[in-house]
């Protein structure tokens, strides 16, 4: 047992077997079973990397259940990364005994090739038609995949047409001219002035322009005679005068794509508002994130190295995302496949949330909202590699709370894991269900009608138990309400 699991040799025995993740394991908490928790899965191991034990098909069903959640992690005392280990366990599976054959297919041939990947979405959306008009009783309640009980799975659009194609690689900005200024720009204060620049450079991170270029171009503006208006006034002025205020990319990842285009023509319509240009490029390809968990490093690498010679060397601020397992790749991942050559893109790599929330003051959102048709009982559910994997847990709670016509609840246990975990659900759907369970339970006591998150995984694995369990709710992307707020 050498090359993958040599490389973290050591770090398998910073597990000091004490048993803080046993709480907080979704897993472990279903079935009580000391091998579906972090510890028995280091403990075995352990065993493997001691040579005492081999890859066994019982290792394998042990570490192929864990859900990649992190909630170990973030309990354990002595902080082991227990996800970066019993990935590097699956990755020396692979290389010792190579993937089936449609894991095969999948990760190396559909994955790299974005036409191919959209054809094979549209193939799904045949199937879903089908799936979808057939009945869930009698013969076929027993023969039709994922029908339990009379109900069958709650399945998305797979095979609409995909987001990125038909847009421009740049997507100009759009800056709000209904709010120019008509009267003049007010007598020049350097002091505010500075004031502003500051708050824009450390809330927005923005390339508005340097202090001296706006100094000369607004003063040759300046009228002496003018009131001295507020901040917003001027700010508005000037966005429409000079053009958009920030530039960013837009990785959009597959299922954005391919799947939940919504989401993703809401994050596109909200950086317009904002005046910030977007560029969309088309040459992005998978985040490699399913080929990383399941343990093909090797295909993940080369999607990993594909996508930052996209996006590095980018004249962009930022590289936003709307998923929280691309966002988690392009983050915290790709750094530990490529080390140095995976910083730029890692450095400028932020979740749409986040980056909404933190201009929330600057840009003044609040007096450009149009209230909501009805109040609307909206709660959140965090997903794993947003919260654990990026830190990001405030922000979306900012932009539900700052959103006229929403009444924001806090749901009990936010943040555990809803279950889904990317192809999890679909190789273990029933413990999948099992574990969904408490989450749909927390939705429903919350009384809420809208659950916001942030991940297409969570979305699909929330609106499918919601729907098993009975509870009336939909789920949407938090930058939806956004954007419909903003409309």
């Amino acid at each position: 047992m050498q090359n993958v699991l040599d490389i973290y040799r050591e770090e398998f025995y910073r597990c000091i077997k004490c048993g803080s993740c046993q709480p907080v394991c979704p897993t472990y908490i279903e079935t009580r079973d000391e091998s579906m928790v972090a510890r028995g899965r280091l403990a075995l191991s352990e065993a493997v990397v001691e040579g005492r034990l081999g890859l066994t098909d019982g290792l394998m069903d042990r570490v192929s259940k864990c859900l990649s959640c992190m909630a170990c992690s973030e309990s354990c005392p002595t902080g082991v990364d227990v996800v970066k280990l019993l990935t590097a366990v699956r990755s020396q599976v692979v290389e010792d005994k190579g993937l089936d054959p449609i894991s095969k297919v999948v990760l190396r041939v559909i994955l790299k090739n974005n036409r191919l990947l959209s054809f094979t979405a549209k193939l799904m959306g045949l199937s879903v038609r089908l799936y979808n008009f057939l009945p869930s009783y009698g013969i076929f309640g027993r023969i039709i995949p994922f029908t339990r009980n009379g109900i069958k799975r709650v399945v998305p659009p797979f095979g609409g047409k995909p987001l990125r194609k038909g847009l421009p690689e740049v997507i100009k900005a759009c800056p709000d001219h209904s709010q120019k200024i008509d009267k003049p720009i007010p007598k020049f204060d350097l002091g505010f002035w500075v004031k502003l620049q500051s708050r824009l450079k450390d809330k927005a991170r923005g390339n508005f322009a340097t202090q001296s270029y706006m100094t000369n171009t607004v003063r040759s503006k300046i009228d002496d005679n003018a009131v001295f208006q507020d901040e917003s006034a001027i700010l508005n002025s000037a966005k429409a005068e000079f053009g958009p205020i920030m530039r960013v990319a837009f990785y959009t990842g597959c299922m954005t794509d391919l799947v939940y285009q919504d989401a993703g023509r809401a994050v596109i319509s909200v950086l317009k508002k904002l005046n910030i240009e977007i560029v969309l490029p088309q040459g992005q390809v998978c985040c490699g994130a399913p080929a990383y968990y399941m343990g093909d490093r090797k295909s993940a690498l080369e999607l990993a190295k594909r996508n930052i010679e996209v996006f590095k060397g980018l004249n962009v601020d930022a590289i936003v995302n709307c998923c929280a397992t691309c966002g988690t790749m392009l983050k915290e991942v790709y750094p530990l496949l490529l080390d140095k050559d995976a910083k730029e893109v890692s450095d400028k790599t932020v979740d749409i949330q986040k980056f909404i929330a933190d201009r929330l003051e600057v840009f003044k959102l609040r007096t450009s909202y149009s209230a909501l048709h009805t109040l609307k009982r909206v709660t959140y559910h965090d997903p794993c590699h947003l919260k654990r994997g990026q830190g990001v847990v405030s922000a979306p709670r900012e932009i539900l709370k700052s959103i006229p016509g929403i009444e924001y609840i806090e749901m009990k246990d936010a943040d555990r894991c809803c279950g889904g975990s990317g192809t999890f659900n679909l190789k273990y759907y029933d413990f999948s269900m099992a574990i969904g369970k408490y989450k749909a339970e927390k939705i429903r006591e919350s009384g809420a009608d809208i659950v916001a998150t942030d991940c297409p995984s969570c979305q699909m694995q929330l609106t499918d138990i919601l729907n098993r369990y009975g509870v009336k709710a939909k789920v949407v992307h938090t930058v939806q309400l956004l954007a419909d707020s903003l409309s």
